[in-house]
């Protein structure tokens, strides 16, 4: 009896000894990652310098959730490499009404990368730090919603734009063993990704639609960014998800 409770002492330590990447898996992790998304809020800064005193200014777009799920397999030893497919999305909005006037000005992003990473983890016990990097191909896609009345009369527009872009990402952090096959995640993600090209259509207040781009630049003294017609000679603006996650995760071995 005492043989066969050594034994299963010693199997449940080796099980927990042995890290999720030893086999196929499967990663799910969330968290909050923060954004520089340059072209947006250097337009936020500079309008705020235009705003009239007693009127609301914009807030910077930082700050978003972030969702993945990954299929991993073992490469070598202590490397595996992983398949998955992430989520992230912001969304920013300002309204401003004096009387029966006013402006109401909402934006979206999303974006879904597909990943492609390759991850380092000692075989340790119980605790194990990891390291990984890879490759993203980011689908993003961007709304703009735009509705200003003036003098009882209503004008604005929705706009649709998107594309495909290309990022690197890199992170580490540790993994806590919960029982044999299932272990806690914690870690940092450090992203680079900055999508340009994007294209897409505006439809106007009367239902007219046309092709735009997203733009940036000054108009009469004013700083621009959002969905542009194809004749416009503004600059092309670029969507920067650059930045890095903070994340919680499970990892499941099979």
């Amino acid at each position: 009896m005492k043989k066969l409770i050594a034994l299963a002492i010693a199997l449940a330590v080796t099980a927990a000894a042995v890290p999720a990447e030893a086999g196929p898996g499967i990663k799910v992790k969330g968290g909050f990652t923060w954004i520089g998304y340059g072209d947006f809020n250097t337009w936020v800064d500079e309008t705020n310098k235009e705003i009239p005193s007693g009127i609301s200014t914009f807030d910077n777009m930082n700050w978003i959730p972030e969702i993945s799920a990954e299929f991993t397999f073992p490469l070598l030893p202590t490397f595996s490499g992983a398949v998955g497919v992430g989520y992230l999305s912001g969304k920013w909005d300002y309204n401003f009404s004096i009387g029966a006037d006013g402006l109401s000005y909402v934006h979206k992003v999303k974006s879904v990368p597909v990943l492609l990473n390759v991850y380092w983890e000692p075989p340790l016990v119980f605790i194990n730090p990891f390291i990984y990097g890879g490759v993203g191909f980011y689908r993003t896609s961007l709304e703009f919603d735009y509705s200003e009345t003036v003098g009882g009369n209503t004008d604005g527009y929705n706009a649709e734009m998107d594309k495909w872009g290309f990022g690197l990402q890199a992170g580490g952090g540790i993994r806590l063993s919960l029982i044999p096959l299932m272990s806690l995640d914690v870690g940092v993600q450090g992203r680079w990704a900055d999508v340009s090209g994007f294209e897409g259509t505006a439809t106007n207040q009367d239902g007219e639609t046309k092709e735009v781009y997203l733009g940036k630049g000054v108009v009469n003294g004013y700083h621009v960014y959002g969905p542009e017609e194809r004749d416009s000679e503004l600059e092309e603006a670029s969507v920067d998800l650059s930045g890095f996650t903070i994340f919680v995760g499970l990892t499941f071995s099979f």
